[in-house]
């Protein structure tokens, strides 16, 4: 089965843990003769030899002569076509709007739906990107996003949500999926890691809590503030290291707590696999960073600002919203987490156990249907 996977490429650790996941079950259900990528944000990486193009201004003035040329691409080689995870529903007054994204029209509307030939579009693991509290109700103004989420839904062959607000969206645009924890919880059986003796605790710092304020009241001097305070309660329980995911988060990390380890190996998500399979428990504000350390069975408490923090609760974990750490208490956060360090493998390997049964059926029947 030739596979192309619509995500991202050394951009963002997450999407990667995201894509092993899904390679993984696919793998589960038919195996895999050929793996392609595409860089969703430069649409022009789906033809073959201009994968390393990664602007955008240049793929939307160059993606449409590609087409015009009839080169080879990544989409019409695929026996499948996949979403790989991230957020595929979002809307806010006054923009972004998800019906404006950058990879849907070049690479589905103008290349896949052109020359479907009965293949196969499969959408896994998508959600949702809202403010932290919303209920979707950004929707029920916005006719452009209800339309594109209809469209977007129609076109695939499978939709399998990541976040129960994506659900509520998905229904209000009169669709309605399956919510399943995300397939970044497979990753390590794609590399055949296993969890490892807890060596330290995992903190991870990102500006106001996560990458958009949508607006919202955040005190990002607040929120330095109480990491710091994390930083200093977590230490008296043991070796603490601070997770960066890019070079910004370790150049904040080295200013707010000089003293503290830091770990970056940039654009190297198997070498961020390896580190936090030997985490005791963590506290983070980047979600997959959770969702790996979990799927090792080490605890995690998701701080975040919008609504991806959520799907965490899908694992049995809590979220946390930035602006209530004051009212909970850092001492609060940390006991949340060390307290089911000793427990919590055997919870997440039902989850597994569970989630795994219910995509590779779902995924199997999918891909069977005439």
């Amino acid at each position: 089965m030739r596979v192309s996977i619509i995500t991202t490429v050394k951009h963002n650790v997450g999407d990667d843990f995201v894509r092993e996941g899904i390679l993984y079950l696919m793998n589960s259900i038919n195996t895999l003769s050929n793996i392609e990528v595409i860089h969703k944000h430069s649409p022009i990486s789906a033809v073959h030899g201009l994968e390393k193009i990664r602007y955008r201004r240049l793929s939307q003035a160059f993606e449409p002569m590609t087409r015009l040329l009839g080169t080879r691409d990544r989409i019409s080689n695929a026996d499948v076509l996949i979403q790989s995870g991230a957020p595929v529903y979002w809307c806010h007054s006054g923009g972004p709007h998800c019906a404006d994204n950058e990879w849907f029209a070049p690479l589905i509307r103008k290349r896949f739906l052109l020359d479907r030939r009965g293949r196969k579009f499969l959408n896994i693991a998508g959600g949702s990107c809202q403010r932290y509290h919303s209920n979707g109700s950004e929707l029920d103004i916005c006719q452009k996003c209800s339309a594109y989420i209809r469209e977007f839904f129609d076109v695939c062959d499978l939709t399998l949500l990541r976040d129960e607000l994506a659900r509520t969206m998905l229904r209000k645009a009169g669709r309605d999926a399956v919510v399943l924890p995300c397939t970044s919880i497979f990753a390590r059986d794609r590399l055949g890691l296993t969890a490892g003796v807890g060596e330290y605790i995992v903190l991870n710092f990102m500006e106001n809590g996560g990458h958009f304020t949508f607006g919202q009241r955040i005190d990002r001097n607040l929120w330095r503030s109480q990491f710091q305070q994390l930083a200093r309660e977590a230490r008296k329980h043991g070796r603490v290291v601070i997770a960066c995911h890019n070079i910004g988060e370790e150049k904040l990390a080295q200013q707010l707590v000089p003293d503290l380890e830091r770990f970056l190996v940039p654009n190297e998500h198997s070498e961020f696999m390896k580190f936090y399979a030997r985490a005791k428990w963590g506290i983070v504000n980047r979600v997959h960073a959770g969702f790996m350390m979990a799927s090792f069975g080490k605890p995690a408490v998701v701080i975040g600002n919008d609504t991806r923090a959520l799907m965490i609760n899908n694992l049995d974990l809590p979220s946390v919203f930035v602006g209530d750490v004051q009212s909970i208490g850092v001492g609060a956060l940390v006991n949340r987490a060390q307290s089911r360090a000793s427990t919590y493998i055997d919870e997440i390997e039902e989850i597994r156990s569970n989630a795994k049964r219910s995509y590779v059926s779902a995924i199997g029947d999918a891909l069977a249907a005439s």
